[in-house]
């Protein structure tokens, strides 16, 4: 709750205490979405944000991807100056539904997503990492809103790969090979 304004004092002197103990880099992982009301960010030396533009901001709107992201690391960085890393994207995928429009929940809108904000990340230096979120579909507490459990993984809860596994499997291969 970074946007809570009593955030930072506690959290001053949580990296206070962990400053005395290291000299690794400090982070904090942010997922309040609004740079203006982030008030623990100037304590830390990497911002991670968790973000799913596309699809619980502006689910099915592919086009926002790329602008949602480029904006807000944007406002991140003028304001703070620190690195960036994206600690959680994506979107869920049922495992065997396939789309040609790529349709939410089809593993095709999977790679998508991920596709264009590993484009925004490739395009801005200050960004300096990327974290899929999830390896693999796992089960959660029973809801209507998630049948089966989270199917945010790039692999099924039997460890078969999605099409974001293969495309994920090449975009680092390439990116080790540089």
């Amino acid at each position: 709750a970074t946007y809570e304004e009593k955030a930072r004092d506690y959290y001053g002197e949580v990296i206070a205490h962990a400053r005395k103990l290291t000299d690794l880099p400090i982070t904090i992982v942010e997922s309040t979405k609004a740079s203006e009301t982030n008030y623990c960010a100037e304590l830390v030396d990497i911002m991670c944000l968790n973000r799913y533009y596309g699809w619980y901001d502006e689910l099915a709107n592919l086009n926002a991807v790329e602008l949602l992201y480029k904006d807000e690391f944007k406002k991140y960085h003028d304001k703070y100056g620190k690195p960036i890393l994206l600690t959680e994207f994506g979107a869920e995928a049922l495992s065997g539904f396939h789309s040609l429009s790529a349709e939410a929940f089809s593993e095709e809108y999977q790679k998508t997503i991920i596709e264009k904000t590993c484009g925004v990340i490739d395009e801005i230096p200050y960004v300096i990492g990327e974290h899929v979120w999830s390896f693999a579909d796992f089960k959660t507490r029973e809801g209507i809103l998630r049948p089966g459990g989270n199917r945010k993984g790039v692999f099924t809860k039997d460890r078969q790969p999605k099409l974001s596994a293969y495309y994920l499997c090449e975009r680092w291969k390439h990116k080790k090979e540089k």
